[in-house]
């Protein structure tokens, strides 16, 4: 393949394309910055081939749907911890790769560390020393320096032979239907995530949602929408957009009220005020009109407490026997589910395993 390492020109990406579609496996790798906006800032994309790193320039004013087909074809990507190169690679391409090998999803699949760091698995299962000088560059910069270039090269020619070492244990530990599992489930919530927003885990935080009404749950749910919505709209952080507390206030009151009492009485600036108050109204009319929501259940009661402990105790055993940290097993949350009313239970691979904890 004719290309050099670093990729600024239309033809030279064409040409790596073609050859990531006949490849089995590439890794693949992005840097960019994200600091007071909501979307990640690209600054590179690395792949690595054959044990060459190519260095894409994302700011070179290329055509890189092309590289989003070819991300999702038959060539396997591998990441580590891939959850916001998924957004940078969506936004570039217009595409999530598919499929992918998360070897930090991989090692956790192995071990009891569940977001062990590229630098750690390194020195673990190749012995290596990855430099970190260059963590917190601007990749947004150009040209960037020999120093950002070599640490980006690094950084992805390492997963190739990680994956190796990875898909081996999992195989002879008779995982790998685990670690598929688990790649099909990411893909399907961040295609979901990417397209929607992450609305689920957004008002999930909100720890006392409990206290609604099924009235004030419908109009936090919107409320969370038209956040998540605006924020990428404006591309800020969304509590500069609007503050989680603004979010409840409004949502418990169930009104706008004039200018000042958005100040007043829920906590926006006068310029949020300003700007979002009619916006607000707006969200909670449709609301009104979309129907009630049930609020997430009350905080457990000592019996169902009690019974949390137990099955935090059962699942610790069995991952312990595993060998795996129990929240790879089951999350505190999915526990606190099962026993709250929500009903809620393991699936795919972790079924069968936690079956006498459940008893499903």
């Amino acid at each position: 393949m004719s290309v050099s390492g670093w990729i600024d020109q239309q033809a030279q990406l064409d040409t790596l394309v073609s050859a990531i579609h006949g490849a089995s496996t590439i890794g693949l790798d992005t840097e960019f910055v994200r600091v007071s906006t909501f979307h990640p800032r690209p600054g590179l994309i690395q792949v690595a081939m054959d044990g060459d790193a190519y260095l894409i320039d994302p700011l070179a004013n290329l055509d890189l749907s092309g590289l989003g087909g070819a991300l999702r074809g038959t060539t396997t990507s591998i990441l580590h911890a891939a959850q916001e190169d998924y957004e940078v690679l969506f936004r570039l391409t217009g595409s999530i790769p598919s499929p992918v090998f998360d070897t930090q999803v991989a090692y956790a699949l192995l071990n009891d560390k569940i977001s062990l760091s590229l630098s750690a698995l390194v020195s673990e299962l190749l012995g290596k020393e990855l430099s970190k000088e260059e963590t917190r560059s601007d990749w947004t910069k150009r040209p960037l320096s020999d120093a950002q270039c070599q640490y980006a090269k690094e950084d992805v020619l390492v997963l190739g032979p990680i994956h190796e070492i990875l898909y081996s244990q999992l195989e002879k530990a008779g995982r790998l239907h685990w670690m598929d599992e688990e790649m099909q489930s990411i893909q399907e919530r961040n295609s979901i995530i990417l397209l929607d927003g992450d609305i689920e885990t957004q008002v999930h935080k909100f720890g006392n949602a409990w206290r609604l009404s099924p009235e004030g749950m419908s109009r936090l749910v919107h409320l969370v929408q038209w956040r998540e919505d605006a924020a990428r709209r404006v591309d800020r952080p969304r509590k500069q957009v609007l503050s989680d507390q603004s979010l409840f206030s409004l949502a418990a009151a169930g009104n706008v009220g004039r200018h000042h009492q958005l100040v007043s009485q829920h906590g926006l600036t006068d310029k949020q005020a300003d700007r979002f108050g009619g916006q607000l109204k707006v969200v909670i009319d449709e609301a009104l009109e979309a129907g009630t929501i049930s609020p997430p259940p009350p905080p457990l009661s000592k019996r169902l407490k009690d019974a949390l402990k137990d099955r935090q105790g059962k699942v610790e055993a069995i991952a312990k026997d595993l060998g795996i940290a129990p929240e790879m097993l089951v999350k505190k949350r999915h526990l606190v589910a099962s026993l709250d009313g929500r009903q809620w239970v393991p699936t795919g691979w972790r079924q069968e395993l936690l079956r006498d904890v459940f008893c499903v």
